[in-house]
């Protein structure tokens, strides 16, 4: 069985920036394209769009 790490980064607002939430992931070895980002969602949206994409084969 082999190891994925995979990241989700997410923000409430549009104006609000990611980076430090994937440069964070990035120092814990998550691919760069593992990581999966929603933009203005606030934590009571329980949707993740961004997830979606996500294919775990």
């Amino acid at each position: 069985m082999s190891l994925h790490l995979v990241g989700y980064a997410r923000v409430s607002t549009n104006s609000q920036d990611l980076a430090s939430q994937q440069a964070g992931l990035k120092d814990l070895g998550v691919p760069e394209d593992l990581v999966y980002v929603d933009h203005g969602l606030t934590g009571r949206n329980r949707e993740r769009p961004g997830l979606q994409t996500w294919d775990p084969e």
